[in-house]
């Protein structure tokens, strides 16, 4: 029998303020369960003999109570049996029962049939455990019934723990996973094999006939079993003895999809005469030919986007390593090597390493491959792929068929990867090929270490001191996950003729307890660095931002762009090659660190600018299109003569036509007004009304905006007057009119 005994002596008695025949409440716990609890099946006589008794376990959790004057501790503890009796019939022997820490006696004081108290004498401590054999017979031995042990003491109170249980007799099968056959092809069981175990002891002997019974489409091909003697096959059925009374394993057994269909599951139904069945799920018959899997029980890694597999510049320690991949052939030759093949790589994402973990029966130039020669196909194929993704050419492999392997090819693989700081999702391989059925995996996810928050700002030039209304915010993904030193630097597009001043402050969030130092503008730039890690997620606020602007900046949308330690690291970030070039992120990935675009617009330029329009601009009536220059400006709606015989232009057209950007042209529903910003100038016109307004001043219109098919349209000749044009023609034969046609 089983003894579990704790050798930890109790210490020195010390003074106490209780009294010493008694534990003071809250002085001594524990907890209580039982240990080797036995499963019987039909015909158990309910006797449990103390030499494989499950063991009731009472482990000491808190010991702090004291004595007085060297007195010794005691305790009762009562331990109850439902639907089963003690075989002890005495003191003595229900103290043979109990196993308790060198220092503790045990004296069983009161005791009965299905009920005995003992009192413990002796200083308990942590971790002790005083082990209580079960030694008893069930008074109910019919299937089903269970027999239980409570405890009552001081230390512990626990109810109805099961210790002996009578269960049907019967079997249970299994498989590790299910294996893909294709139709009229053979597969072999998971290498694991087909294990058979009794549910309960004693539930089949050795010699039990045994069946398997596969389901209908699917038959037996093996005439052998490795360890069965007797093993014998007559199509969808076989039979043998059982080599054991316990578990056993069968290897080896071979199906052959002989009339199923795609998608059909083959199901093997096992019987032990006179004991029980049990089923299992063993193939499934696939229609393509090479199949692509990820463990699905294993959780997708996230990965920081925008770092290096170092992390640099997170206390992030994880590394960039996918799921596992395992692409694996329905059966010996189904994978063609004939033509090439690819595993694709969402844009954006780079590859830093292969990690080969498994290839099983592929062969090149007649001769077995493995592992390295996988790993050599991946650089070749990485190379050819120009750093997005592999391309395997033909012939990579050999095809592999039953003259040269009898079982399926696989090869798993798990890749480092690292993703652009704009990227974010999840990371979906895709596989692909003239002779192989297009597959996709999630093997990763990819998430930003921070998120910035700014809002468009419309600015006037003034030269110095242009204030941005609104902040900056850039937040942590997570508590403490900036490292200390790292450095976030913002600027603007165009940072030769936009620059922040240096009046900036810089503030994180109080609740996170990070500090921040070297905050500042230089060069144009507003910069911090990271001084203390934060306690809970932060958010760097940066306000009273100001902007020096050069006279000549032109009108238009400048992008604000971000650029840190993980950034700089990212970039420096050698890829996969298989050149033995040193190929970094930087060479081969084309993205933005811009992370608000039109963070500042400027909606005029200088005040010593007019800026005239001098584009040559055709309208043809009634087409879908206008030429602006050298440029055709697609229209969603063509231009037409109103009523009053002027030509109209849709708001959205004029946009292009002037290479005005789209947030320079602005429509306020509420009162109808149209408004242009360009160059020094303010255009505006309201529906309905022969008014156009330059820069505040009212100038008569010879015609009014309209809303024609829900779109909002402009009369071209008042246009061109707001903008200082003169040149303005109208060709009658061609129903052309143009802007600036002299030019």
């Amino acid at each position: 029998m089983k003894k579990v005994v704790s050798f930890v002596m109790a210490a020195a008695m010390v003074t106490s303020l209780v009294p010493a025949t008694a534990f003071a409440a809250g002085d001594v716990t524990a907890t209580a369960k039982v240990v080797d609890a036995l499963e019987k099946g039909e015909g158990f006589d309910g006797v449990i003999a103390a030499v494989d008794a499950p063991e009731l376990q009472l482990k000491v959790t808190n010991a702090d109570y004291q004595v007085t004057g060297g007195a010794t501790p005691t305790a009762d503890v009562t331990v109850s049996l439902d639907n089963a009796e003690f075989t002890a019939a005495d003191a003595a022997a229900f103290e043979a029962l109990v196993d308790a820490p060198v220092g503790i006696t045990v004296t069983a004081t009161d005791f009965s049939e299905d009920e005995v108290t003992y009192t413990l004498e002796g200083a308990l401590a942590e971790d002790d455990i005083v082990a209580i054999d079960l030694a008893s017979e069930m008074t109910s031995v019919n299937v089903g019934k269970t027999a239980t042990v409570s405890v009552d003491s001081d230390m512990v109170t626990a109810d109805d723990l099961v210790y002996a249980s009578v269960l049907d007799n019967g079997i249970e099968v299994s498989v590790k996973k299910t294996v893909n056959v294709a139709v009229d092809e053979v597969a072999e069981l998971d290498s694991k094999g087909l294990k058979i175990e009794p549910t309960v002891d004693d539930s089949y002997a050795v010699g039990t006939e045994f069946t398997l019974k596969l389901s209908k489409g699917f038959e037996f091909t093996n005439t052998t079993v490795a360890g069965i003697a007797d093993w014998a096959i007559d199509d969808n059925e076989a039979t043998f003895t059982a080599p054991s009374a316990d578990e056993f394993t069968l290897t080896g057994i071979k199906v052959e999809a002989t009339t199923a269909n795609v998608g059909d599951v083959a199901t093997i139904k096992v019987t032990a005469k006179n004991v029980g069945t049990a089923s299992v799920e063993v193939a499934k018959v696939v229609d393509y030919k090479v199949t692509l899997s990820v463990d699905e029980d294993e959780d997708i890694p996230v990965i920081y986007s925008g770092t290096d597999v170092n992390n640099t510049g997170l206390t992030d320690d994880s590394d960039h390593m996918t799921l596992e991949v395992t692409a694996e052939e329905s059966f010996p030759g189904a994978w063609s090597m004939r033509q090439g093949f690819d595993f694709t790589l969402p844009e954006g994402v780079y590859v830093t390493d292969v990690d080969v973990i498994e290839a099983e029966n592929f062969v090149q130039n007649g001769a077995a491959v493995g592992t390295a020669e996988w790993e050599t196909a991946f650089d070749a194929a990485y190379n050819k792929g120009d750093y997005t993704g592999f391309e395997f050419a033909k012939r990579t492999f050999d095809d592999v068929n039953t003259t040269l392997e009898t079982d399926p090819a696989s090869v798993t693989f798990q890749l480092e990867l690292v993703a652009d700081p704009t990227f974010e999702g999840d990371v979906v391989l895709g596989f692909e090929g003239a002779l192989v059925d297009s597959q996709e995996v999630t093997v990763a996810k990819f998430v930003k270490p921070y998120t910035v928050k700014a809002e468009q700002n419309d600015v006037v030039i003034d030269y110095r001191n242009t204030e941005v209304k609104t902040p900056i915010t850039i937040t942590e993904a997570e508590a403490g996950l900036w490292d200390t030193d790292s450095v976030f630097t913002f600027t603007v597009d165009r940072g030769d003729m936009i620059q922040f001043e240096d009046d900036a402050t810089f503030e994180a969030n109080e609740d996170s307890d990070m500090e921040l130092k070297d905050e500042k503008t230089e060069d144009g730039e507003l910069a911090f660095t990271v001084k203390s890690e934060s306690d809970e997620a932060a958010t760097v606020e940066i306000k009273d931002i100001e902007l020096f602007m050069q006279r000549n900046v032109p009108a238009g949308a400048y992008d604000l762009n971000l650029e840190t330690t993980m950034d700089i690291a990212y970039n420096a970030q050698a890829i996969y090659a298989a050149d033995g070039d040193d190929q970094i992120v930087e060479d081969v990935c084309d993205y933005s660190s811009t992370v608000k675009e039109a963070f500042i617009n400027v909606v005029t330029s200088g005040r010593d600018q007019d800026n005239l329009f001098t584009t040559k601009v055709v309208v043809p009536i009634g087409e879908s299109y206008l030429v602006a220059g050298e440029e055709k400006v697609e229209l969603d709606v063509p231009a037409y003569i109103c009523e009053a015989g002027y030509t109209m232009l849709p708001v959205r057209a004029v946009s292009k036509a002037l290479g005005v950007n789209t947030n320079n042209v602005l429509w306020n529903a509420e009162n109808k007004t149209i408004t242009i910003l360009y160059g020094q100038r303010i255009i505006s016109m309201t529906v309905g009304q022969k008014t156009i307004y330059v820069n505040g001043s009212a100038i008569p219109a010879s015609a009014a905006p309209e809303i024609t098919s829900s779109r909002a349209f402009l009369p071209m000749r008042d246009l061109a007057v707001a903008l200082g044009v003169t040149d303005i023609t109208w060709d009658a034969a061609t129903r052309t009119a143009t802007l600036n046609g002299s030019n």
